[in-house]
């Protein structure tokens, strides 16, 4: 199902209602300032399990935690580093992936197959995921909504593969396929894993 939002004021009981469900476990398909993204919440198991099959991904292969704000990442990670913490002052949010350290109030089924816990910390900037955050209050854990290596990109083709396994498809348009600025945070010094959008702000501050 097409569902969707005022493009300036997105309507907020449309938001509380997605947020409810979300808890329940439901999955949605939102578009992010980068490509459509597969959504659950983060602490739902049934949620969690849903994107990994969805996108028939290994148990081992890492998602992406959407937050509002720093203060939410940073309950659910185990070490910020001073200057990751100063650069995300200056750049969030925006189009930029911060590898990180999840510590355990991230639930275990988020990084339980992945032995170093590293998970990818995002803050979108886009108005319909900064007013559902917002609202739900709790990260969102992610993925992109591709099939076969391509990401998707038309809201019908989101439909038509999609449509009858999620809660509602978000309608963002047709969106441009540009990918995040992936910046490795584990360690006190930041190295750029993969260059995307933003990387010239970035290198400007590194």
């Amino acid at each position: 199902m097409i569902d969707y939002l005022h493009p300036v004021n997105p309507e907020i009981r449309k938001l509380k209602q997605i947020s409810e469900n979300l808890r329940k476990g439901s999955v949605y398909i939102f578009p992010t300032d980068t490509v459509y993204a597969i959504i659950a919440d983060s602490r739902s198991k049934e949620g969690v399990e849903s994107l990994y099959r969805l996108r028939k991904l290994p148990k081992d292969k890492p998602m992406s935690l959407l937050c509002k704000d720093i203060s939410m990442a940073s309950q659910m990670i185990e070490y910020l580093p001073n200057p990751t913490y100063r650069l995300m002052k200056k750049i969030i949010p925006g189009p930029y992936t911060f590898i990180l350290k999840a510590n355990k109030n991230l639930p275990k089924y988020s990084v339980n197959h992945h032995k170093d816990r590293h998970i990818g910390i995002r803050f979108p900037k886009h108005i319909y995921l900064q007013t559902l955050l917002d609202i739900h209050e709790a990260p969102l854990t992610s993925t992109s909504a591709m099939t076969d290596d391509e990401f998707i990109i038309d809201i019908d083709d989101l439909e038509n593969i999609y449509g009858k396994e999620v809660e509602a498809i978000i309608d963002g348009g047709i969106v441009k396929i540009e990918l995040s600025t992936i910046l490795d945070c584990t360690l006190d010094t930041m190295s750029v894993v993969r260059e995307g959008l933003g990387i010239e702000k970035i290198l400007n501050e590194l």
